[in-house]
């Protein structure tokens, strides 16, 4: 049977980078505003108070020296200027003082690379006829961004799949770990039973030691027949939680809070140490199912999962669980890449914008959203990020430049996949071909040398969904919330 039909037709409806395009222009349309929502009240000294709202993306433009603006930048002109091919970032700010306000403005804050062929591209659309007119190449795949007028490519990047349960053992230790995002939080959860059968708990800003029975406690759940029966009636289950709640006994929510207050607050007042362990496990423990008291008990539920499934591995009821199996990996495209990059730049211009009111207010100047505003410090950052490919928290590598020795090359480059694991260690499991690779990753292009294995590159039909609502998925199956 002839597949070429099938494949060439497939094309047809979806090209090779289509992923990467439709991942970009969630990242402006979506992620973008999510970003922006999450510091709109941004809180000053000496009571003053910006509003941030309103947030747009414009495509590209040119502004020519005499200031006269030119509606329209094409790719071709970015390469052969050797400027930027990004558009502009214009936000509607208030600015308060007492709860007055003082200055209202619709300004622009910095500008944003925009992905050739996607949907905030002037290229967009455009047929054939017009893109030879325009100087482009009408076969050009697009999905790349042009800076100081070099093409430059993201590498999309294979991590470990976030909010997701993965159960070790080491030396008879077995472990259950999440790494739980929420916005630009990322904290791991770890749940560990010793070899004497009693379960402890680490997360950001715990005490050293923190037995599961007192966080159970200071969650909430106090009672010994209330934790029993969160658990399963599996008898071995049960046995082991008894052993916990016997060795390590049963507090009060104030004891056991305190206990945690001693660890983030020492030497402090005992109304003070609560306050803070309320704090902690409310921003730091489990934090993608929620922020608040409310979340105590869905944070409870998911704790007693993890437990559950350590029990389980101890008593081979359940297998054990392989890292590299493609289920627990995600893939980070340019939409995701933007996205970390992007509440990065922005976190740093919300603080240059409090440093900037306070050296206005010492100098006794008037105050107004003019003088405060530096939109280099979202655009330099974004900027230095994609020249140099060094991405947040210094991962290496994530931007390239467009190789055009033929016209296969750049679609390699753009269906690259890279592992953010370290390189130069030799016996990796992960350079291993797996068997959940079929269909999805060829099991023969990789480089030779340190990153043999972890440099791949998605098969010939395999494509890589974007971020989907959770809102829309409970809809669908008629459940108004759920935590777990």
């Amino acid at each position: 049977m002839d597949n070429w039909p099938l494949i060439e037709s497939y094309y047809k409806t979806a090209g090779p980078i289509d992923q990467i395009l439709k991942s970009f222009d969630q990242f402006i349309e979506e992620k973008i505003p999510e970003i922006v929502e999450e510091y709109s009240d941004v809180e000053c000294n000496n009571n003053v108070r910006i509003k941030l709202e309103n947030v747009e993306i414009f495509k590209p433009e040119i502004v020519e020296a005499d200031r006269s603006a030119r509606l329209r930048l094409t790719p071709m002109e970015a390469r052969q200027r050797n400027i930027n091919y990004a558009g502009a970032i214009y936000l509607d700010i208030k600015l308060y003082r007492k709860d007055v306000l003082i200055d209202e403005k619709r300004t622009y804050v910095g500008e944003v690379p925009i992905l050739v062929k996607s949907k905030y591209c002037n290229l967009n659309g455009l047929s054939e006829e017009d893109l030879i007119e325009q100087g482009e190449d009408p076969l050009d795949f697009g999905g790349y961004f042009i800076i100081n007028g070099s093409e430059k490519a993201l590498i999309t990047q294979e991590v470990l799949a976030l909010d997701r349960i993965l159960i070790s053992e080491t030396s008879g230790v077995v472990k259950a770990q999440v790494i739980s995002v929420k916005g630009a939080f990322k904290g791991k959860v770890k749940v560990e039973r010793n070899l004497e059968g009693l379960m402890y708990i680490s997360f950001p800003s715990s005490p050293r030691k923190l037995a599961l029975v007192e966080l159970l406690n200071a969650l909430g759940i106090i009672k010994e027949k209330d934790i029993v029966d969160l658990f399963s009636d599996e008898k071995v289950i049960n046995n082991e939680i008894l052993l916990n709640i016997d060795k390590i006994g049963c507090t009060t929510e104030q004891e056991a809070l305190d206990k945690i207050g001693k660890a983030v607050a020492p030497s402090q007042t005992q109304s003070y140490r609560l306050r803070r362990a309320q704090e902690v496990i409310d921003s730091f423990l489990l934090p993608h199912i929620g922020q608040d008291k409310k979340d105590r008990a869905a944070k409870a539920f998911y704790l007693v999962t993890m437990t559950t499934k350590i029990i389980e591995k101890v008593y081979k009821l359940r297998e054990d669980e392989d890292k590299d199996h493609y289920s627990n990996k995600r893939l980070e495209l340019s939409g995701k890449l933007m996205e970390n990059l992007f509440r990065y730049s922005f976190k740093h211009f919300v603080n240059d914008l409090k440093f900037q009111i306070d050296r206005t207010i010492s100098r006794h100047r008037k105050l107004n959203i003019t003088t405060v505003i530096r939109p280099d410090a979202i655009s330099d950052r974004i900027r230095f990020a994609v020249s140099t490919g060094t991405w947040v928290a210094n991962v290496t590598g994530v931007c390239t430049f467009m190789d055009r020795m033929n016209f296969i090359a750049p679609l390699t480059n753009l269906r690259k996949v890279k592992s953010t694991l370290d390189s130069q260690r030799e016996l990796y499991e992960a350079r291993d071909v797996h068997g959940t690779h079929w269909g999805r990753l060829c099991p023969v292009e990789t480089p030779d040398g340190p990153n043999c294995g972890l440099s791949k590159n998605l098969s010939i039909l395999s494509r890589i969904t974007t971020d989907v609502r959770s809102e829309s998925i409970l809809k669908t199956i008629d459940i108004e919330e759920i935590k777990l």
